[in-house]
């Protein structure tokens, strides 16, 4: 059996402490003979490209379990830089990308899991998570949330997103009912703003640094195909899964 990083607390007569605590949270004597797998999960209400989250969470945790693992989720924050733009809340922006990266990191290290799922998806949080991923050099594999959809609008010939919501509300020329009408119809779906602002780049640089599947940064968030993109493969093929049991 490989030797896992996560028996330093699941092993031995000294962490039967430690096992009992483990046994609370569902585990069982199988258990502790498998790889733990550490969820970070963006999750939050408040910003629309992780509202989705949490079921992508279940079902990620499942394709794990599925493939002989032991899922542990845990949270971490995440701001919305469109939301917190143009005011004081913009000073908490960028120092959330290390509150994130530090959160990983603490979780990850305190309970020794032997690998790392970072679901993430907006400006700050991959960034943070892939910190956290280099920091703890263990297997990792990202899954993001994807685009949102590009809304539609009689007020424009072309697709619309948050930018032409922006620019048309500080046209002074615009009529605030044409401003409302862009408004409703800029971010139609859950996901990260459309369009190749930081969000959707970052979660393609995770696809060609090798650390997400193909379609992770590209397929949209509402779209069937995202699942199949994203899990079809992992029963069978799994990357994390085959790091974990067979070294890197």
């Amino acid at each position: 059996m490989p030797q896992y990083r996560s028996t330093t607390s699941t092993a031995g007569r000294n962490q039967a402490g430690a096992r009992a605590l483990w046994r609370a949270t569902g585990m069982t004597d199988e258990d502790f003979q498998k790889p733990i797998i550490a969820i970070a999960n963006s999750f939050t209400q408040f910003v629309p490209g992780h509202v989705h989250l949490k079921d992508l969470g279940q079902l990620v945790a499942r394709e794990i379990e599925a493939v002989g693992g032991v899922a542990k989720e845990f949270n971490t924050i995440a701001v919305d830089d469109g939301i917190a733009m143009g005011h004081d809340g913009m000073l908490y922006s960028l120092p959330s990308r290390d509150l994130i990266a530090d959160s990983v990191e603490y979780m990850v290290e305190a309970h020794c899991a032997d690998a790392l799922v970072c679901i993430s998806n907006c400006d700050k949080i991959t960034p943070g998570m892939l910190n956290a991923a280099m920091r703890l050099n263990i297997p990792t594999v990202f899954v993001s949330g994807g685009p949102m959809e590009a809304g539609k609008t009689k007020l424009a010939e072309n697709k619309v997103d948050l930018i032409n919501v922006m620019i048309v509300a500080a046209d002074d020329s615009v009529s605030d009912e044409d401003v409302a009408e862009m408004e409703r119809a800029g971010c139609p779906t859950c996901g990260s703003c459309s369009g190749m602002f930081t969000a959707n780049s970052m979660n393609c640089l995770t696809e060609a640094l090798g650390l997400s599947l193909p379609g992770n940064g590209t397929v949209v968030a509402t779209h069937a195909d995202r699942k199949r993109t994203l899990f079809a493969g992992w029963p069978t093929d799994s990357r994390l899964m085959s790091a974990v049991l067979h070294g890197r």
